[in-house]
């Protein structure tokens, strides 16, 4: 699979992604992969537990505790 590699300034990428605030003002390094065509293998991943995680995470600059904490209080109004 080809890909492409390229190191920029972070600042570059604020209009395209929310960073975390680590890396922010750095020279960060950008890999860009091919994406998967629609739909193909989209079985294979039903029911998995990454399907479930996709688009959990809103923003990238919350601690893992903070993202814990999302996710129990999540279950906990389903009951």
């Amino acid at each position: 699979m080809e890909f492409v590699r390229k190191i920029v300034d972070s600042s570059t990428l604020e209009q395209v992604l929310i960073l975390p605030r680590s890396l922010l003002n750095r020279e960060v390094g950008i890999l860009v992969f091919p994406v998967q065509e629609k739909g193909k293998n989209k079985r294979a991943m039903e029911g998995s537990i990454t399907q479930s995680l996709i688009g959990t995470i809103p923003r990238s600059d919350i601690t893992p505790e903070e993202i814990r904490s999302m996710r129990l209080r999540k279950y906990d109004r389903s009951n």
